[in-house]
């Protein structure tokens, strides 16, 4: 897991290699809400209707401190002044 300008984080998956982005955001403080995907592109390049540009990212927000739970899918994310606390859904119906 890695942190980000403009809120984002990135995690990764060490056994299929994959990758997603997130953003640690005050919409997805929310309890129960699901984390949408983000992708940042180039300026000037072909974009999806998500996708944020390069040029649009809020350098002021940026991930301070990152921490995930050694056994559970759990991570904490501290951006600035605030703390969010991210579970994976599947492991939270489980308990």
């Amino acid at each position: 897991m890695t942190g980000a300008y403009n809120n984002f984080f990135r995690m990764f998956d060490r056994n299929t290699k994959r990758d997603v982005t997130l953003e640690a955001s005050r919409e997805s403080s929310k309890p129960r809400a699901v984390l949408k995907p983000r992708r940042v592109c180039a300026a000037g390049g072909k974009r999806r209707k998500d996708d944020i540009r390069v040029d649009s990212l809020d350098f002021t927000k940026k991930i301070l401190h990152t921490a995930w739970h050694p056994t559970e899918n759990i991570i904490a994310i501290a951006a600035t002044n605030n703390l969010y606390i991210f579970q994976d859904k599947l492991s939270s119906e489980m308990h």
